[in-house]
Protein backbone atom coordinates (compact mmCIF):
# COMPACT_ATOMS: atom_id res chain seq x y z
CA UNK A 1 0.00 0.00 0.00
CA UNK A 2 2.59 2.53 0.85
CA UNK A 3 4.29 1.85 -2.61
CA UNK A 4 0.80 2.67 -4.14
CA UNK A 5 1.05 6.07 -2.13
CA UNK A 6 4.33 6.90 -3.27
CA UNK A 7 3.25 6.42 -7.10
CA UNK A 8 -0.18 8.58 -6.42
CA UNK A 9 2.05 11.10 -4.91
CA UNK A 10 4.60 11.34 -7.83
CA UNK A 11 2.05 11.54 -10.22
CA UNK A 12 0.00 13.98 -8.58
CA UNK A 13 3.10 16.17 -7.59
CA UNK A 14 4.25 15.94 -11.46
CA UNK A 15 0.41 16.98 -12.98
CA UNK A 16 0.72 20.32 -11.43
CA UNK A 17 3.41 21.20 -14.05
CA UNK A 18 1.48 21.91 -16.78
CA UNK A 19 -0.16 24.94 -14.68
CA UNK A 20 2.92 26.20 -14.79
CA UNK A 21 3.51 27.24 -11.26
CA UNK A 22 5.81 29.87 -10.12
CA UNK A 23 8.09 27.29 -8.06
CA UNK A 24 7.67 24.28 -10.71
CA UNK A 25 9.74 21.69 -8.04
CA UNK A 26 8.62 23.17 -4.77
CA UNK A 27 4.71 22.91 -5.77
CA UNK A 28 5.54 19.15 -6.78
CA UNK A 29 6.80 18.32 -3.55
CA UNK A 30 4.06 19.90 -1.83
CA UNK A 31 1.53 18.06 -3.83
CA UNK A 32 3.12 15.10 -3.45
CA UNK A 33 3.91 14.90 -0.05
CA UNK A 34 0.40 15.87 0.50
CA UNK A 35 -1.29 13.29 -1.59
CA UNK A 36 0.92 10.59 0.34
CA UNK A 37 -0.15 11.58 3.47
CA UNK A 38 -3.69 12.09 2.94
CA UNK A 39 -3.63 8.76 1.06
CA UNK A 40 -1.77 7.37 4.76
CA UNK A 41 -4.32 8.11 6.61
CA UNK A 42 -6.98 7.34 4.71
CA UNK A 43 -6.39 3.92 3.32
CA UNK A 44 -3.14 2.48 5.35
CA UNK A 45 -3.76 1.24 8.99
CA UNK A 46 -0.38 0.84 9.54
CA UNK A 47 1.45 3.47 8.06
CA UNK A 48 -1.60 5.51 9.47
CA UNK A 49 0.15 4.08 13.28
CA UNK A 50 3.72 5.16 12.16
CA UNK A 51 2.96 8.52 10.91
CA UNK A 52 1.29 9.50 14.08
CA UNK A 53 4.12 8.28 16.14
CA UNK A 54 6.53 9.85 14.19
CA UNK A 55 4.02 13.32 14.72
CA UNK A 56 3.99 12.75 17.93
CA UNK A 57 7.48 11.94 18.31
CA UNK A 58 8.57 15.17 16.72
CA UNK A 59 6.45 17.58 18.65
CA UNK A 60 7.72 15.92 22.27
CA UNK A 61 11.20 16.58 20.81
CA UNK A 62 10.28 20.21 19.83
CA UNK A 63 8.47 20.82 23.83
CA UNK A 64 11.03 19.28 25.27
CA UNK A 65 14.14 21.56 23.59
CA UNK A 66 12.15 24.27 24.57
CA UNK A 67 10.43 23.48 28.25
CA UNK A 68 11.95 20.39 29.22
CA UNK A 69 13.97 20.44 32.44
CA UNK A 70 16.15 17.46 32.44
CA UNK A 71 19.40 18.89 33.43
CA UNK A 72 17.95 21.39 35.91
CA UNK A 73 17.07 20.27 39.62
CA UNK A 74 18.25 21.12 43.02
CA UNK A 75 21.86 20.78 44.00
CA UNK A 76 21.77 22.35 47.07
CA UNK A 77 20.32 20.73 50.26
CA UNK A 78 21.18 17.38 50.09
CA UNK A 79 24.34 15.81 52.10
CA UNK A 80 27.50 15.17 51.19
CA UNK A 81 27.49 11.85 49.65
CA UNK A 82 30.63 10.89 52.01
CA UNK A 83 28.69 10.99 54.64
CA UNK A 84 27.63 7.79 53.50
CA UNK A 85 31.11 5.71 54.39
CA UNK A 86 30.05 6.47 58.25
CA UNK A 87 26.02 5.02 57.62
CA UNK A 88 24.88 1.91 60.04
CA UNK A 89 22.85 0.41 57.04
CA UNK A 90 25.76 0.94 54.05
CA UNK A 91 25.75 -1.61 51.51
CA UNK A 92 27.64 -1.51 48.22
CA UNK A 93 27.80 -2.81 44.67
CA UNK A 94 30.50 -2.72 41.86
CA UNK A 95 29.06 -1.11 38.90
CA UNK A 96 30.58 -0.81 35.46
CA UNK A 97 29.73 2.05 33.10
CA UNK A 98 30.42 1.50 29.55
CA UNK A 99 29.52 4.51 27.19
CA UNK A 100 27.98 3.69 23.90
CA UNK A 101 30.19 3.96 20.41
CA UNK A 102 30.18 7.02 18.64
CA UNK A 103 26.85 7.73 17.35
CA UNK A 104 25.31 9.20 14.43
CA UNK A 105 24.15 12.85 16.29
CA UNK A 106 28.06 12.45 17.30
CA UNK A 107 29.04 12.08 13.63
CA UNK A 108 26.79 15.23 13.07
CA UNK A 109 27.66 17.84 15.95
CA UNK A 110 31.05 16.12 17.82
CA UNK A 111 33.21 14.62 14.95
CA UNK A 112 35.44 17.20 13.06
CA UNK A 113 36.05 20.45 12.35
CA UNK A 114 32.71 22.68 13.64
CA UNK A 115 32.41 24.48 9.91
CA UNK A 116 31.27 21.42 8.73
CA UNK A 117 28.54 21.16 10.89
CA UNK A 118 25.72 22.74 9.04
CA UNK A 119 26.67 20.63 5.59
CA UNK A 120 26.44 17.17 8.08
CA UNK A 121 23.18 18.71 9.85
CA UNK A 122 21.47 19.45 6.27
CA UNK A 123 22.37 15.34 5.30
CA UNK A 124 21.02 13.78 8.38
CA UNK A 125 17.98 16.00 8.25
CA UNK A 126 17.41 14.69 4.27
CA UNK A 127 17.63 11.44 5.64
CA UNK A 128 15.28 11.86 8.32
CA UNK A 129 13.12 13.42 5.83
CA UNK A 130 13.22 10.64 3.08
CA UNK A 131 12.63 7.91 6.53
CA UNK A 132 9.67 9.70 7.35
CA UNK A 133 7.98 9.76 4.03
CA UNK A 134 8.72 6.13 3.44
CA UNK A 135 6.85 5.63 7.23
CA UNK A 136 10.06 3.90 8.09
CA UNK A 137 10.25 3.87 12.49
CA UNK A 138 13.74 4.49 12.44
CA UNK A 139 15.41 7.59 12.63
CA UNK A 140 18.97 9.24 12.26
CA UNK A 141 18.71 12.11 14.84
CA UNK A 142 16.13 11.02 17.43
CA UNK A 143 17.41 7.90 19.18
CA UNK A 144 20.49 7.88 17.20
CA UNK A 145 21.91 4.79 16.81
CA UNK A 146 25.79 3.70 16.02
CA UNK A 147 27.31 5.13 13.14
CA UNK A 148 29.82 2.82 10.94
CA UNK A 149 33.06 3.96 13.87
CA UNK A 150 30.88 3.37 16.70
CA UNK A 151 29.60 0.10 15.37
CA UNK A 152 33.55 -0.93 15.32
CA UNK A 153 33.83 0.40 18.44
CA UNK A 154 31.43 -1.42 20.04
CA UNK A 155 32.62 -4.82 18.06
CA UNK A 156 36.04 -4.26 19.84
CA UNK A 157 35.34 -4.20 23.48
CA UNK A 158 34.35 -7.73 23.16
CA UNK A 159 37.91 -8.50 22.02
CA UNK A 160 39.63 -6.37 24.54
CA UNK A 161 38.09 -8.05 26.90
CA UNK A 162 38.72 -11.34 25.68
CA UNK A 163 42.42 -10.30 25.62
CA UNK A 164 42.67 -8.36 29.06
CA UNK A 165 46.08 -8.90 30.94
CA UNK A 166 44.96 -10.58 33.96
CA UNK A 167 47.78 -8.30 36.22
CA UNK A 168 46.06 -4.72 34.92
CA UNK A 169 43.41 -2.58 37.08
CA UNK A 170 40.23 -3.54 36.03
CA UNK A 171 40.95 -7.33 35.41
CA UNK A 172 38.43 -8.21 38.10
CA UNK A 173 35.84 -5.97 36.79
CA UNK A 174 35.85 -7.79 33.15
CA UNK A 175 35.78 -11.11 34.64
CA UNK A 176 32.80 -10.21 36.80
CA UNK A 177 31.19 -8.61 33.10
CA UNK A 178 32.55 -12.38 31.75
CA UNK A 179 30.19 -13.94 34.77
CA UNK A 180 26.72 -13.83 34.41
CA UNK A 181 26.28 -15.38 38.02
CA UNK A 182 28.66 -12.59 39.32
CA UNK A 183 26.94 -9.16 37.25
CA UNK A 184 23.92 -8.89 35.55
CA UNK A 185 23.41 -6.53 32.52
CA UNK A 186 21.67 -3.17 31.59
CA UNK A 187 21.30 -0.90 28.90
CA UNK A 188 19.70 3.00 28.59
CA UNK A 189 16.46 2.15 26.62
CA UNK A 190 18.22 4.44 23.37
CA UNK A 191 19.36 2.20 20.98
CA UNK A 192 22.91 3.34 20.78
CA UNK A 193 23.25 1.96 24.41
CA UNK A 194 21.83 -0.95 23.56
CA UNK A 195 23.28 -1.93 20.35
CA UNK A 196 27.23 -1.14 22.19
CA UNK A 197 26.09 -3.59 24.96
CA UNK A 198 24.72 -6.66 22.38
CA UNK A 199 27.84 -6.32 20.22
CA UNK A 200 30.36 -5.55 23.13
CA UNK A 201 29.65 -8.15 25.65
CA UNK A 202 28.83 -10.65 22.41
CA UNK A 203 30.76 -13.39 23.85
CA UNK A 204 28.31 -13.74 27.01
CA UNK A 205 25.31 -13.43 25.11
CA UNK A 206 26.36 -16.29 22.54
CA UNK A 207 26.97 -18.42 25.60
CA UNK A 208 23.87 -17.93 27.09
CA UNK A 209 21.28 -17.83 25.17
CA UNK A 210 18.40 -17.74 27.36
CA UNK A 211 20.05 -14.66 29.30
CA UNK A 212 18.71 -10.94 29.13
CA UNK A 213 19.82 -7.62 28.87
CA UNK A 214 17.60 -5.21 31.03
CA UNK A 215 16.22 -2.24 29.30
CA UNK A 216 15.84 0.70 31.64
CA UNK A 217 14.52 4.01 31.20
CA UNK A 218 16.05 5.39 34.51
CA UNK A 219 19.42 5.14 31.65
CA UNK A 220 17.93 7.64 29.12
CA UNK A 221 20.50 10.11 28.63
CA UNK A 222 20.26 13.39 30.49
CA UNK A 223 19.77 16.14 27.81
CA UNK A 224 16.99 17.93 26.02
CA UNK A 225 18.72 17.40 23.11
CA UNK A 226 16.28 15.08 20.26
CA UNK A 227 18.88 12.32 20.21
CA UNK A 228 17.57 11.26 23.84
CA UNK A 229 14.54 10.75 22.91
CA UNK A 230 13.77 7.11 22.48
CA UNK A 231 11.60 5.59 19.52
CA UNK A 232 11.03 2.30 21.36
CA UNK A 233 7.35 1.96 22.96
CA UNK A 234 7.04 1.16 26.60
CA UNK A 235 7.50 -2.57 27.55
CA UNK A 236 8.84 -3.37 24.03
CA UNK A 237 12.54 -4.64 23.28
CA UNK A 238 14.65 -1.84 21.16
CA UNK A 239 15.20 -2.48 17.37
CA UNK A 240 18.53 -2.41 17.19
CA UNK A 241 20.04 -1.79 12.90
CA UNK A 242 23.66 -3.63 12.34
CA UNK A 243 23.30 -5.86 15.12
CA UNK A 244 22.93 -9.52 14.46
CA UNK A 245 19.38 -11.33 15.09
CA UNK A 246 20.82 -13.90 17.47
CA UNK A 247 22.30 -10.68 19.78
CA UNK A 248 18.56 -8.37 19.21
CA UNK A 249 16.29 -10.64 19.58
CA UNK A 250 13.08 -9.07 21.42
CA UNK A 251 13.57 -11.87 23.70
CA UNK A 252 17.01 -11.07 24.57
CA UNK A 253 15.85 -8.14 26.76
CA UNK A 254 14.11 -7.76 29.53
CA UNK A 255 11.41 -4.56 29.25
CA UNK A 256 9.84 -4.24 32.51
CA UNK A 257 12.09 -1.68 33.42
CA UNK A 258 11.13 0.41 29.98
CA UNK A 259 8.27 2.43 30.82
CA UNK A 260 9.07 4.86 27.91
CA UNK A 261 10.44 8.54 27.25
CA UNK A 262 11.76 10.22 30.50
CA UNK A 263 9.10 12.87 31.59
CA UNK A 264 8.69 15.82 30.05
CA UNK A 265 9.44 17.95 33.27
CA UNK A 266 11.49 15.41 35.51
CA UNK A 267 14.93 15.59 35.79
CA UNK A 268 18.08 13.28 35.38
CA UNK A 269 18.69 13.09 39.04
CA UNK A 270 15.13 11.22 39.62
CA UNK A 271 16.41 9.01 36.98
CA UNK A 272 19.76 8.32 38.65
CA UNK A 273 18.87 7.81 42.12
CA UNK A 274 15.99 5.31 40.58
CA UNK A 275 18.90 3.44 38.56
CA UNK A 276 20.58 3.31 41.96
CA UNK A 277 17.77 2.08 43.80
CA UNK A 278 17.48 -0.91 41.01
CA UNK A 279 20.94 -1.89 41.14
CA UNK A 280 20.89 -2.26 44.78
CA UNK A 281 17.35 -4.58 44.32
CA UNK A 282 19.76 -7.23 42.58
CA UNK A 283 21.29 -10.00 43.85
CA UNK A 284 24.43 -9.80 41.73
CA UNK A 285 27.57 -7.94 42.95
CA UNK A 286 28.39 -6.22 39.86
CA UNK A 287 26.06 -3.74 37.69
CA UNK A 288 26.94 -4.06 34.03
CA UNK A 289 25.45 -0.88 32.47
CA UNK A 290 25.65 0.34 28.53
CA UNK A 291 24.73 3.96 28.64
CA UNK A 292 25.89 7.98 28.16
CA UNK A 293 28.27 10.43 28.34
CA UNK A 294 26.15 13.27 30.22
CA UNK A 295 24.23 10.52 32.33
CA UNK A 296 27.79 8.94 33.39
CA UNK A 297 29.46 12.44 34.27
CA UNK A 298 26.25 13.49 36.13
CA UNK A 299 26.23 10.59 38.00
CA UNK A 300 29.69 11.28 39.23
CA UNK A 301 29.42 14.98 40.17
CA UNK A 302 25.91 13.90 41.97
CA UNK A 303 27.84 10.81 44.38
CA UNK A 304 31.07 11.75 44.67
CA UNK A 305 32.01 13.34 47.41
CA UNK A 306 32.33 16.76 47.60
CA UNK A 307 35.90 17.95 46.25
CA UNK A 308 36.72 14.07 44.69
CA UNK A 309 37.51 14.14 41.20
CA UNK A 310 39.42 10.88 40.63
CA UNK A 311 40.24 10.70 36.62
CA UNK A 312 38.45 13.95 36.46
CA UNK A 313 35.34 12.07 36.50
CA UNK A 314 33.28 15.15 37.14
CA UNK A 315 34.61 17.19 34.06
CA UNK A 316 35.05 14.70 31.64
CA UNK A 317 33.53 12.40 29.56
CA UNK A 318 33.84 8.37 28.91
CA UNK A 319 35.29 7.89 25.75
CA UNK A 320 33.00 6.46 23.22
CA UNK A 321 33.38 2.52 23.79
CA UNK A 322 35.14 3.30 27.18
CA UNK A 323 34.91 1.28 30.32
CA UNK A 324 34.63 3.09 33.91
CA UNK A 325 34.07 0.53 36.95
CA UNK A 326 33.86 1.72 40.64
CA UNK A 327 32.36 1.07 44.13
CA UNK A 328 28.37 2.24 44.95
CA UNK A 329 27.88 2.80 48.63
CA UNK A 330 24.12 3.48 49.84
CA UNK A 331 23.28 4.41 53.26
CA UNK A 332 21.23 6.37 55.30
CA UNK A 333 22.26 9.45 56.67
CA UNK A 334 20.16 12.35 59.05
CA UNK A 335 18.21 11.36 61.42
CA UNK A 336 19.73 13.25 64.20
CA UNK A 337 19.40 17.32 65.21
CA UNK A 338 16.07 17.60 63.56
CA UNK A 339 17.76 16.31 60.50
CA UNK A 340 15.49 14.37 58.69
CA UNK A 341 16.85 11.03 57.68
CA UNK A 342 17.07 10.18 53.95
CA UNK A 343 18.58 7.85 51.26
CA UNK A 344 22.25 8.64 49.79
CA UNK A 345 24.66 7.19 47.19
CA UNK A 346 28.37 7.61 47.34
CA UNK A 347 31.15 6.75 44.57
CA UNK A 348 33.63 5.55 46.40
CA UNK A 349 36.63 8.09 44.72
CA UNK A 350 39.55 5.50 45.94
CA UNK A 351 37.53 2.38 43.95
CA UNK A 352 37.00 4.25 40.53
CA UNK A 353 39.12 2.41 37.81
CA UNK A 354 39.59 3.47 33.92
CA UNK A 355 39.11 -0.02 32.65
CA UNK A 356 39.42 0.77 29.14
CA UNK A 357 40.16 4.11 27.36
CA UNK A 358 38.12 5.73 30.24
CA UNK A 359 37.85 9.54 30.66
CA UNK A 360 38.45 11.59 27.52
CA UNK A 361 40.50 14.26 29.85
CA UNK A 362 42.07 17.34 27.90
CA UNK A 363 44.99 15.79 28.43
CA UNK A 364 44.22 13.16 26.49
CA UNK A 365 42.60 14.90 24.04
CA UNK A 366 45.58 16.94 23.15
CA UNK A 367 47.67 13.66 23.32
CA UNK A 368 46.00 11.97 20.39
CA UNK A 369 45.77 15.42 18.48
CA UNK A 370 49.46 15.16 18.92
CA UNK A 371 49.96 11.55 17.92
CA UNK A 372 47.55 12.16 14.91
CA UNK A 373 49.90 15.13 13.54
CA UNK A 374 53.19 13.24 13.71
CA UNK A 375 51.43 10.25 12.03
CA UNK A 376 50.57 12.41 9.03
CA UNK A 377 54.76 13.64 8.77
CA UNK A 378 55.33 10.40 8.94
CA UNK A 379 53.43 9.30 5.92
Amino acid sequence: MSAAHHLSGLLCGLSVLPLDPPSPVSAALVVGVVVVLACTILFDPLGRDCLFRKLALYGRGGAQMVVGKDKKWKKKGRPDPARVDGSKDKRSKRVVFIRHGESEWNLVFNVGSKIWVPFKAVAALVRETLLFLRLDDGSVLYDSPLNESGLQQARDLDDVFAAFPPDKAGAGDVAAMADRDASVLATSNLRRAAQTVALGLRTRLEAHGDEKVHCLSALQEISTNIDTLSITPPHKPPVLPNVPSHLAAADRFDVSGNSGNKLLRGNGLQRMQAFAEWAFKRPEETIVVGGHSLFFRSFFREFLPCGANPGDARDSKIANGGVVAFTLDRGTVGGESGEPSQIQYRVDPGSVVEVHLGFDTPAKKKAAKAAKKAAKKTN
